[in-house]
């Protein structure tokens, strides 16, 4: 089984996808969760916006690396979770998944957790605002992604919930 899981930065998408492999293994289940920040392009070949690294863009992500991954890991692991804001924008990756969760946060949640986030050093202001821009326009799961899900990243996760709806999928 393969598990998407997208939203916004700051919304909880690695969190559940963690959750979700370490549950998956708890049950025997061979599972890996891969990160779409971990497939990221070199640094030289990401666009630019206003002198800052655009990493909030399709274009900073190498997707043919991801799907060659998920690939050769079909093989050996029984679940596989991919998480990142734009892990809905590349369809030949979209047309892998089994079930997907979106995980929905307000604009104002946003703002104050990505405000809190300095794992790569204070952002401006703009860059943030670009970043909840960026997701409007690549982020957003289309409407023929399979089985989708959306969950409350404000809220703890319903666990039993999340379970349920991937069992009725062929956990």
């Amino acid at each position: 089984m393969i598990i998407g899981i997208g939203g916004r930065s700051r919304s909880g998408k690695t969190t559940l996808a963690e959750t979700l492999v370490w549950h998956e293994r708890s049950h025997n289940k061979r599972a890996i969760a891969l990160h779409q920040d971990d497939f990221v392009k070199r640094l030289h070949d990401i666009p630019l916006i206003h002198d800052h690294t655009d990493w909030e863009i399709p274009a900073s992500i190498d997707f043919e690396l991801l799907k060659k991954v998920v690939s050769e890991l079909k093989n050996d692991f029984e679940v596989i979770v991919i998480e990142g804001i734009l892990a809905f924008a590349d369809v030949g990756l979209n047309a892998m998944y089994d079930s997907c969760f979106f995980t929905v946060i307000s604009e104002e949640t946003f703002w104050i957790r990505k405000s809190a986030d300095t794992r790569w050093g204070e952002e401006p202001a703009w860059y943030v605002g670009h970043i909840w821009d960026s997701f409007l326009k690549y982020g957003q799961p289309p409407q023929e992604l399979p089985n989708l899900m959306e969950i409350d990243g404000e809220q703890p996760y319903q666990m039993e919930k999340i379970v349920t709806f991937l069992r009725h999928f062929g956990e």
